[in-house]
């Protein structure tokens, strides 16, 4: 095969990994690749304002649709723009490939001042405690093995970001010959844990009386959310779904979500999957002491898989340390199958228990859910958050549909019916904002061409951030549906703020400086039509809400990019 440019050579590489999109924001580093991608025209290229975007972008194409995109970055400066996205991918196990275009390496062929100030010594430095693996190839021959370890380590898991820095000259010098022959994806193994491992789990479980299963990220694959199912219903075992992705159908006789806190005090044997965080998951959040209360007996035995473990390093480390009765790193994908294989399989003994179990766990769990009523209306005659969260899906029930982002306080799962794999995307991974409209919009770039409505629980806060990312849904018509949830404030900080005033003592006002994002108002839907996407509100009306949700999903599953800009109240603190 021959190639003009090293670039092509690039390019080539990036259709034998089965790459399909590659979000940009341009940059005289990487112009070679971009005439490469532009002439090929696969991958396709998508437009990016910022990085940070495009960054976003891959990351919830990646939890939409199971399957790697990449995002090139420009030299030193746009890898800094992407610096916070690509934490918030490492966080949440998304992988993506970030090519980023470097140098020149070779001093003697910088241009004075823009190319010296913008090339680092090694520019993987700057994110390489927030990717997997870094690389920067000294040569085009060197690429194709670099690039495909990139991508065997991103894939693999616990999946996360790798990055390759591409050299302006390697981009744009010709290519010498090469083969390329069978060249092409080598993925690796997921890890499990040994058999015997595996049958301890399941005999702590079966020698249970009360046990109850914790789900964090068990959802990121099919296999894993169709096994905790048949787990659960075969020990009749209660699980909370933690949130990070959909792991467990709402309605379901086991679904005792809202009930973390009874079901953790009765609990003799607790098995926490793909938690973020154990401990967070094990206890109540004290936000006014900066501390935790534990919900679980002290006698009560603990079992983990994670894979978390892979990914502490001298940077960060994504949890305390876990003392646990067994503690197994492992791949839910892989281990919950085989482990409710087990379980299955030994059950027989437990029936009677199992049933009588299974009995009062379904008229607990209807009990929980008929406690839950309607959504609370707004006390001043506005809009409240479960109003809209309901009144945003009754709008969408009648298609698909899939969550693209939410930080709204549990509403969604209270008020949606969520019963399908991956309906619900989690949020961000690593709580850095401006993740929820790129990330969004990279959900609905996998729907592109099918009838899905992806929804964006959009707080403003974090749309302002990034609100540059409507232009990408408008520039390649993407039709995605944003739901900004205003309440004209940086809501989460505001109760931090309020918790301080209230311990302090003093006038509660002084708890809104800094927090309001009022005087004068941001008109998103202004925002947003100012970037072709088509907008509606504020809506501060709650009688007219359901008619103009009605309309904007309309439009959306017309092929369009819609806003809908919602005034709500302020949020009320929970602790969690």
């Amino acid at each position: 095969m021959t190639f003009t440019y090293g670039s092509d050579v690039m390019v080539a590489l990036l259709q034998r990994l089965g790459i399909r999109y590659v979000a940009a924001n341009p940059g005289a580093s990487f112009r070679g690749l971009h005439d490469s991608l532009t002439t090929a025209g696969q991958p396709e290229l998508i437009s990016a304002l910022h990085e940070g975007v495009a960054i976003a972008i891959a990351h919830g194409y990646a939890k939409a649709s199971g399957e790697m995109m990449a995002a090139a970055v420009h030299n030193l400066v746009g890898l800094q723009n992407a610096t916070m996205a690509t934490f918030n991918a490492y966080a949440d196990h998304a992988p993506i490939l970030v090519l980023g275009g470097s140098g020149p390496a070779d001093q003697a062929h910088r241009r004075p001042w823009i190319d010296w100030v913008h090339t680092a010594n090694q520019q993987g430095q700057v994110v390489r405690d927030v990717v997997k693996w870094d690389a920067e190839p000294a040569s085009i021959e060197a690429v194709p093995d670099l690039l495909l370890r990139a991508h065997q380590l991103a894939a693999a898991q616990p999946q996360g970001p790798t990055y390759v820095a591409l050299d302006a000259l390697l981009q744009e010098r010709p290519a010498p010959p090469i083969d390329l022959g069978d060249w092409g994806p080598a993925p690796i193994a997921a890890p499990t844990a040994p058999l015997d491992r595996l049958e301890a789990v399941a005999d702590l479980l079966l020698g249970a009386e009360s046990p109850v299963i914790l789900a964090d990220h068990v959802g990121r694959s099919r296999a894993g959310f169709d096994a905790l199912r048949r787990l659960a219903e075969t020990l009749a075992a209660p699980v909370v779904d933690l949130g990070g992705r959909h792991n467990f159908p709402t309605g379901h006789w086991a679904d005792c979500t809202g009930d973390r806190a009874g079901r953790l005090a009765e609990a003799d044997v607790i098995l926490a999957l793909d938690c973020r965080d154990v401990r967070w998951a094990l206890s109540r959040v004290d936000n006014v002491k900066r501390g935790h209360h534990m919900l679980s007996r002290p006698d009560a035995r603990l079992a983990v898989i994670t894979l978390n473990d892979l990914k502490h390093n001298g940077f960060l480390d994504l949890e305390p340390p876990i003392r646990a009765h067994e503690h197994l790193l492992a791949d839910t994908a892989v281990a919950l199958p085989v482990l409710a294989d087990l379980v299955d399989e030994r059950v027989a003994a437990r029936r009677d228990a199992v049933a009588a179990r299974r009995k009062w766990l379904t008229g607990h769990t209807a009990g929980l859910r008929a406690a839950l009523g309607a959504p609370p209306e707004s006390p001043t005659g506005g809009i409240s958050e479960g109003v809209l969260a309901a009144a945003t899906y009754d709008a969408v029930r009648d298609g698909p549909w899939q969550i693209g982002f939410n930080m709204f306080r549990g509403w969604p799962r209270r008020t949606w019916d969520m019963v399908d794999y991956n309906c619900h995307l989690g949020g961000s991974g690593g709580g850095g904002l401006g993740f929820g409209a790129g990330g969004t919009i990279g959900a609905a770039l996998h729907h592109r061409d099918d009838d899905t409505v992806v929804v964006g629980l959009q707080p403003d806060g974090d749309l302002l951030y990034t609100p540059q990312a409507l232009w990408t849904a408008a520039h390649h018509q993407i039709p995605v549906l944003m739901v900004v949830v205003d309440n004209r404030s940086y809501g989460a900080d505001w109760l931090h703020q309020k918790r301080v005033v209230d311990t302090r003592g003093g006038d509660l006002e002084r708890a809104r400086h800094g927090m309001d994002l009022t005087g004068p108002h941001v008109d998103h839907a202004a925002m947003a039509r100012a970037q072709g996407v088509e907008a509606f509100g504020p809506v501060e009306d709650r009688a007219a809400l359901p008619g103009v949700l009605a309309e904007a999903v309309k439009a959306v599953r017309g092929g369009n990019p819609v806003l809908v800009d919602v005034v709500v109240d302020l949020p009320v603190a929970t602790e969690s």
